[in-house]
């Protein structure tokens, strides 16, 4: 089996997607996603969906395979001295139809999807936007209310991708087959065919984990991406081979969300029991994850120009001692109470969800709460979210535990939050964006338990693939033909 990875046997051969050669047969991709639809236009997109509105509706400007900024529809763009004003010049671009794109087009796109995004965690965090406007036909202007450091990196979001009456500009074209969608090199007329570059066709499927990962072992495809924690005992199913697992070094948020803060749950201290229970340590051990970084804390330390308020949590306790604490405040909850608290837990699906419950419902018995795993979509006390940071700076962090997202937040925060967006000085806008991390912190609405888990398979050697520290593989870029 471990030759089938290095080399295109004969039976591989026959299926075009098989191995990463120098011809132009298509190249096969699985997006691990159950989802049974794509549809990209959706307030929040699903895995596949990401993938495919990014290669065929490119924004301003989009990530390479490194995870560089690079251009898309803009070829070139200014920062004004102040911040506050971005001023993008586009490059000479056609619709599927052959339309001009004109600035026009793009800031009504752009305000567009501003306004389906404003009750998520994008919107979130394109709260500065104060204006979009076209200059001129090729020139376009985003006017911020204060400063937004990071709106570059923010505009490469595929949600924030350029589409016109549900199509974009490339820069690929897909063609949706019965069983995969082709994704292929567009023309552009502005490049001499002598300058074009030698490109082949990309076979992407959009499957669930395990028939993604039994289709790469079979040698069916050359790439898989998408893998998160859950999905890990089947690479040992597989026989994957460990040099074709390549981790992403991602940070973000990966821990449990109160989502109702009713009951048990209505009292900060009660939702604090839930936090010092849990063996953070052995959590993954289930899977075999090895060096697997926990978190007590919101934003993770060593964030660029960032001195937080908060350290991490009950340093100065023992797993033990913690676990005692925890079960005084259950003891003093039960005075009014007449049963021992059950909270129902949303877990995503896959094998590695439910030995990590495991492990949460043993931990969770020990202070006296009985957990119950339910279904990520089903009603629930606690969910499970899984989110990489798009951008290392703390109001990431804190915009996905925002009032505007979420059921269950802590209004103080959220004030202090706003305040500190607000402010041009970038001093003082940290320091209010730490007292706004002490507040949500001691709200304990969310439970930090690690760093997510990212991992994409690659047979081989495949051009235009790499390890990126946010989980991003870029398309367009696996389009070209090694040399």
């Amino acid at each position: 089996m471990a030759r089938t990875f290095r080399s295109c046997t004969t039976a591989a051969v026959l299926v075009l997607a098989a191995c990463s050669g120098s011809d132009s047969s298509p190249l096969g991709i699985s997006i691990i996603d159950p989802s049974k639809t794509n549809n990209l236009d959706a307030a929040e997109l699903a895995p596949a969906a990401e993938y495919l509105r990014a290669a065929t509706s490119q924004g301003l400007v989009r990530l390479d395979s490194l995870g560089n900024i690079v251009p898309a529809l803009a070829e070139r763009w200014i920062v004004t001295a102040d911040g506050l004003s971005y001023i993008f010049r586009l490059r000479n671009a056609r619709w599927e139809n052959g339309d001009t794109v004109t600035s026009e087009h793009v800031a009504a796109a752009l305000r567009r999807r501003l306004e389906i995004e404003r009750r998520t965690a994008i919107g979130a965090d394109t709260t500065e936007v104060r204006d979009i406007r076209a200059m001129t036909g090729r020139v376009i202007e985003i006017r911020l209310l204060a400063p937004q450091p990071e709106l570059l990196r923010i505009l490469t979001l595929p949600e924030l991708g350029i589409r016109r009456n549900g199509r974009g500009t490339g820069p690929l074209v897909a063609n949706r087959q019965q069983y995969w969608t082709l994704l292929s090199d567009r023309v552009d007329d502005a490049v001499s065919p002598d300058s074009r570059r030698a490109v082949r066709p990309l076979q992407v499927r959009t499957e669930n984990a395990a028939r993604a990962i039994a289709r790469f072992s079979m040698g069916e495809t050359s790439v898989v991406l998408g893998g998160k924690f859950q999905h890990l005992p089947y690479l040992s199913a597989g026989a994957v081979p460990d040099n074709a697992v390549r981790a992403d070094p991602v940070i973000g948020l990966f821990g449990l969300l109160v989502i109702n803060g009713q009951g048990f749950l209505s009292d900060p201290a009660n939702r604090e029991v839930v936090a010092l229970a849990i063996d953070r340590d052995a959590l993954m051990n289930p899977l075999g994850l090895r060096g697997w970084q926990t978190m007590t804390r919101i934003v993770p330390s060593g964030l660029d120009r960032y001195a937080p308020l908060v350290s991490d949590r009950w340093t100065g306790l023992t797993l033990d001692e913690r676990r005692e604490r925890a079960r005084g405040q259950v003891a003093r909850w039960l005075q009014d109470q007449e049963k021992l608290p059950e909270l129902r837990i949303a877990m995503p699906p896959g094998p590695g969800s439910r030995l990590v419950f495991g492990r949460l419902k043993r931990d969770l018995a020990m202070v006296g709460i009985t957990g119950v795993m339910v279904g990520a979509k089903e009603k629930a006390d606690l969910r499970l979210i899984d989110e990489v940071a798009h951008y290392r700076q703390p109001s990431w962090f804190l915009n996905q535990l925002s009032c505007v997202v979420r059921p269950v937040c802590d209004e103080a925060g959220d004030v202090l939050l706003a305040q500190a967006k607000r402010m041009s000085d970038p001093a003082a806008r940290a320091q209010k964006m730490a007292e706004a991390e002490v507040s949500i912190t001691t709200s304990n609405i969310f439970i930090p338990l690690g760093a997510p888990v990212r991992f994409s398979l690659v047979s081989g050697n495949v051009p235009g693939f790499a390890i990126t520290a946010d989980g991003w593989h870029a398309l367009p870029d696996m389009v070209v033909i090694p040399r």
